[in-house]
């Protein structure tokens, strides 16, 4: 199954995609601290990243 991280700060549109794509058989996983993403995306290994731009700390270019 494929692992997805969904790395966005709005809860709810976490909950929407989140749902969305499991209806699909994805597995979801998401940031909860935004302080540590490199670290948590470590841990998750996921095969897709899904990426808001706008975050806090540091922003979804820094990240890609």
């Amino acid at each position: 199954m494929m692992k997805i991280l969904i790395i966005e700060d709005d809860k709810d549109i976490v909950a929407v995609i989140s749902e969305e794509l499991k209806q699909w058989g994805y597995e979801t996983c998401s940031i909860h601290d935004f302080n540590a993403i490199l670290e948590e995306f470590r841990e998750q290994t996921p095969q897709l990243i899904l990426m808001d731009i706008t975050l806090p700390y540091f922003n979804g270019y820094y990240w890609t």
